[in-house]
């Protein structure tokens, strides 16, 4: 059963969506594989109107005391101040000491998105990931608006991949974003199984909320004041990657101070 629900990615005013799609797979088994008690797999591929409107799909066997299954959801939810990327999947395996068990989730999702003009955006993110769970996402420029121009390095481009113990990163960036089209993809994956201690549950998931802000704020907070003037200051220069490097030129100078000063009332 698919169903509208969880793994957002969010596109707002800034960016609109041009295509996508991908595709979704859960699977649960209990006994022998040659001839399983219970067993089904069910893959569910969609496009990019299906990630708006959000999908999910959870399969289960339960025979007793022993029970399996995965989980898996995904979604694109448009707002106007900003866009989350959110992907989820799940899944155990118990056999109680019966059966033989065995759970398994994938998901691909990607969306192609244009920004119509330069855009300036603040991300707070994490990603978990247990037993043999993995995740990654990656968001980077396809080329230019009128399909000219070559791909650019990700701005986004993480992952995480557990053994066993559970493992989590969070963070918050502020990212340009010029003018372009633009990919966002995502990734998860788990196995469960009882043969091993420690893989009898996984998961594997990720957040990614970016919210629009002002060319000129440079530490992305919402407001272009005195704050940002003090880093501007202080970064002034030759600065690659700095904050302060608001036209992305490799230095901070005059022009980012202009701009930082035509946005401070905003």
């Amino acid at each position: 059963m698919v169903t509208p629900t969880l793994l957002t990615l969010v596109l707002g005013a800034g960016l609109t969506e041009l295509s996508g799609g991908g595709s979704m797979y859960v699977f649960a088994r209990m006994g022998p594989w040659s001839n399983p008690i219970c067993g089904d797999g069910q893959t569910t591929s969609f496009d990019h109107h299906d990630l708006l409107d959000g999908l999910d799909d959870h399969i289960i066997c339960i025979d007793g005391a022993a029970s399996c299954q995965a989980f898996a959801e995904t979604r694109i939810e448009l707002r106007p101040d900003g866009f989350t990327a959110k992907v989820n999947g799940w899944g155990d395996a118990f056999g109680a000491d019966v059966h033989s068990v065995f759970s398994r989730h994938d998901i691909i999702a990607s969306m192609d998105v244009a920004a119509e003009e330069d855009l300036r955006i603040s991300v707070s993110w994490f990603l978990q990931a247990a037993g043999l769970g993995s995740v990654q996402i990656e968001m980077h420029r396809l080329g230019d608006l009128d399909g000219g121009g070559s791909p650019s390095q990700p701005i986004i481009s993480r992952g995480a991949n557990a053994y066993i113990d559970p493992i989590s990163f969070d963070g918050y960036d502020v990212l340009a974003v010029p003018q372009g089209r633009w990919r966002i993809k995502m990734v998860s994956t788990h196995q469960a199984m009882d043969t091993k201690s420690g893989f009898e549950m996984g998961f594997a998931r990720t957040t990614h909320t970016a919210t629009y802000v002002s060319t000129g704020d440079v530490n992305g907070d919402g407001s272009v004041d005195v704050q940002d003037l003090l880093i501007l200051l202080d970064q002034y220069g030759d600065c690659p990657d700095c904050l302060a490097d608001l036209d992305g030129n490799g230095q901070v100078d005059v022009t980012d101070l202009l701009q930082l000063l035509e946005d401070w009332e905003d």
